[in-house]
């Protein structure tokens, strides 16, 4: 995943797919550096390879 289109969801709640994980997860990123992503989940922060990742979903704000 390209590192300019990480840098566009930080601060977002996203919804990101990970490859060998069934379903995506709900977390907020935190940052992005060089390839990897700090995303905060409910009860823990996770590292993740942006090769890994296979999508990630923005939901668009509603009015």
């Amino acid at each position: 995943m390209p590192t300019e289109m990480l840098n566009e969801c930080i601060g977002k709640e996203v919804t990101i797919c990970v490859e060998g994980e069934l379903s995506g997860f709900r977390a907020t990123v935190l940052s992005v550096e060089e390839n990897w992503i700090k995303v905060e989940e409910k009860a823990h922060i996770r590292l993740i390879n942006g090769d890994m990742i296979t999508q990630i979903y923005i939901q668009k704000k509603t009015k």
